[in-house]
């Protein structure tokens, strides 16, 4: 039957075969036409020649592209990304209507630190699926990987808010068994004789005793680990990334409380860093300086850290010290920085923990391969536990805090040693 039917077509094959080849030959026309106007459209694009993104939030970066055609065009814009940001490569499809700016928008998120240049977006446009043009748009353009600024703007908003609703109210030092002299008063029932001011009692023939307020422009050093412990990667960003961000918002937060702030990284050595001071200026500083702050495999070495404050700190001064608890056998080192810095200055240490120990040594075992894991775990993590209780014998305050958390840890730690005025 099948040749049959064969047969019967045979007297039509050509007709068959010029029928095709006219077919071919206007699908090849259609398709010369199209390239020629594709290759007549002008792409041009507009974007920033400099990207800015904060570390470790997700965030958009948007460009424009017009383009000469005269029809919808159909495209694919490709764009390819630097290793400092994620997803590694973006798509997207879109039309382009004659006369219309389109708009792309490509969701990021920074995980590292620096500056890389990325390179153009690639476009592949066609009108009818015939032929496709791909074409470069723009050129390359750099991108800046900053610590996170937005939660000190989130903290800005906040803090302004509360100011505002004592609007149109006078500010008034705030009284309290501070340093700075504030005014002279009549004695009262129950005033400590220590205030008492003898030769004003004596000129008056009455007691007088001193007043005093909570103590303005202390001093703040923050101290960022940068050894090989930090170097370890937290949902994705490394644990210095984590501290630098809490550094960024605990510098803010001090100088709107009108304390003096610095900055200094260490492992075996002592950066140099940003001395104390305040200021927008400062915070400036501050943050260029922490930006270019990378962890090295090397050994972090606490002593060295305690001897380089001891030399060039004066005055009494808050060292809040970003770090990762050491080893049972490396712990000797930090326990004795801490009495070196401990009669003078006042240690604060913000620990990081690490979430997947704390799972393992609460985790129940089911067999012997996670029995000997979970007792591993729970030595190591005791271990944190009796270290952190060496510390704070030793007069050091010691915060337990997560990665994630250890901005938030870091403003309420400070906040209350100005409020308890340990200081």
């Amino acid at each position: 039957m099948v040749l049959a039917a064969l047969a019967l077509l045979v007297p039509f094959v050509v007709w068959i075969v010029w029928a095709v080849a006219a077919l071919v030959i206007v699908v090849l026309a259609a398709a010369v036409a199209e390239a020629i106007v594709l290759r007549r459209t002008k792409f041009h694009i507009e974007r920033p020649a400099k990207l800015a993104l904060p570390l470790d939030e997700h965030d958009v970066t948007s460009f424009r592209i017009t383009t000469t055609t005269t029809a919808p065009l159909s495209m694919t814009i490709r764009q390819r990304w630097p290793e400092i940001v994620l997803p590694r490569a973006s798509t997207v499809r879109a039309i382009c209507r004659p006369g219309e700016a389109l708009q792309i928008d490509l969701p990021l998120r920074a995980i590292a630190r620096g500056t890389e240049s990325v390179e153009p977006a690639y476009a592949s446009a066609t009108l009818r699926g015939l032929a496709e043009r791909i074409v470069p748009l723009g050129g390359e353009s750099t991108l800046h990987v900053l610590p996170n600024l937005k939660a000190v703007k989130r903290m800005h908003k906040r803090l302004n808010a509360y100011a505002l609703r004592s609007i149109g109210a006078r500010q008034a030092p705030r009284i309290g068994k501070g340093r700075e002299f504030d005014r002279l008063r009549d004695y009262v029932l129950d005033d400590d004789y220590r205030d008492v001011a003898w030769r004003a009692s004596a000129r008056h023939g009455r007691l007088i005793v001193r007043e005093f307020r909570l103590d303005r422009s202390q001093e703040i050093l923050l101290c960022l680990d940068s050894g090989h412990r930090m170097a370890a990667r937290v949902e994705q960003i490394t644990r210095l990334d984590h501290a630098v961000n809490a550094a960024v918002l605990i510098s803010y937060i001090c100088n709107r409380m009108e304390d003096k702030v610095g900055v200094v990284s260490f492992d075996t050595e002592v950066d140099k860093g940003v001395p104390v001071g305040r200021g927008a200026a400062h915070l400036r500083a501050i943050t260029a300086y922490v930006t270019g702050a990378q962890a090295e495999y090397r050994h972090t070495d606490y002593l060295a850290l305690a001897a380089g404050l001891r030399s060039r700190l004066h005055h009494r001064t808050l060292i809040l010290i970003l770090t990762v608890l050491p080893e049972r056998e490396e712990r000797h080192d930090l326990l004795r920085a801490v009495e070196m810095l401990a009669p003078q200055h006042l240690p604060l240490l913000i620990t990081l923990s690490d979430r997947d120990l704390n799972a393992a040594a609460q985790m129940l075992p089911a067999n012997r391969a996670e029995l000997s894991r979970t007792l591993v775990a729970r030595d190591v993590w005791l271990a944190r536990f009796e270290l952190m209780r060496e510390l704070r014998a030793r007069g050091a305050l010691v915060v337990d805090s997560t990665a994630e958390d250890a901005g938030v840890d870091s403003v309420n730690a400070y906040i209350d040693v100005k409020r308890r005025q340990l200081l």
